[in-house]
């Protein structure tokens, strides 16, 4: 089991469900949030007992502290299957992937909040799905379901078919992909999410950018259809593809902004503290 540190994710709202976990709630229970003080007939609670409002209240009656419910929200990942995430540079696009829903799977036990899972290439995957639940074999269930998963077709529009299975409640959800997907379709799926908390993860890496050869014979590759070209690379063609890729990212961008959110962009390997500190904004994109 990986011994990646948790990761502290965060969500804009208080979660209302009764199941304790690590979230601040809006129920009262047993939490950390003072809700109000009461009195002690009202919540018949003695180790809750407030000194100071009880002495200083002239109806010497006996005052108690009130909190919230710490509780569970439900953390969800839909993974991008499409042949392009298939590319194995620096690194297997595919398992970063992995590795990034693992660790979720991992720290959403830790927090005690419900974890869950889908994929989809142009169709939805309805046997690699695992709906939001507390589970603590989330993570071996995708060591095991993760292994045998063809990564095929030239778009992963089958990510809309997802949508209907997800909970109405609000919930976390992620969404794994390197977004090479035709235009406007990222920002259809947010606004198709928006009433969740949504972070898109964005993989790349560092071949796909910084490491392309400066000149001379060369193999470009599709990254959906796999078919390669043969170029001879020069400043003209570096320039036009540098071109296309911060377009790529622009869009990508322009799409997160329109529904509130910003990508987290994993360039290489996944680290759970890069992700801990997009959360709590130390990180920009």
């Amino acid at each position: 089991m990986s011994q990646q540190p948790i990761i502290h994710y965060h969500i804009r709202w208080r979660p209302s469900g009764h199941q304790p976990g690590a979230g601040h709630g809006v129920v009262p229970g047993s939490g950390d949030q003072l809700r109000s003080v009461v009195p002690l007939r009202d919540h018949p609670d003695p180790r809750r007992l407030d000194l100071h409002a009880s002495v200083r209240d002239p109806f010497k009656n006996i005052w108690v502290r009130d909190f919230y419910l710490n509780s569970a929200l439900k953390v969800i990942v839909l993974v991008d299957t499409s042949a392009s995430m298939s590319y194995v540079g620096k690194v297997n696009r595919f398992k970063v992937a992995k590795d990034v829903a693992s660790q979720l799977a991992l720290s959403a036990y830790r927090s005690g909040d419900a974890f869950g899972v889908y994929v989809a290439g142009e169709r939805m995957n309805k046997k690699r799905m695992l709906p939001p639940k507390a589970n603590r074999s989330a993570w071996l269930w995708l060591q095991q379901h993760f292994s045998d998963i063809k990564l095929e077709g030239q778009h992963a529009d089958g990510l809309f078919e997802v949508v209907p299975y997800l909970p109405q409640t609000p919930c976390l959800v992620f969404v794994v992909s390197d977004f090479r997907w035709q235009a406007g379709k990222l920002k259809s799926l947010l606004k198709k999410l928006s009433h969740h908390d949504v972070v898109p993860v964005m993989l790349q890496d560092p071949t796909e950018i910084n490491e392309q050869p400066k000149r001379g014979i060369a193999i470009l590759r599709d990254a959906e259809t796999g078919k390669g070209q043969f170029v001879w690379m020069r400043s003209s063609l570096q320039t036009q593809m540098a071109e296309m890729r911060t377009k790529h990212i622009k869009s990508v961008n322009s799409a997160c902004y329109v529904v509130g959110t910003r990508p987290f962009v994993v360039n290489g390997e996944f680290k759970t503290s890069l992700l801990t500190e997009y959360f709590m904004g130390k990180t920009h994109v």
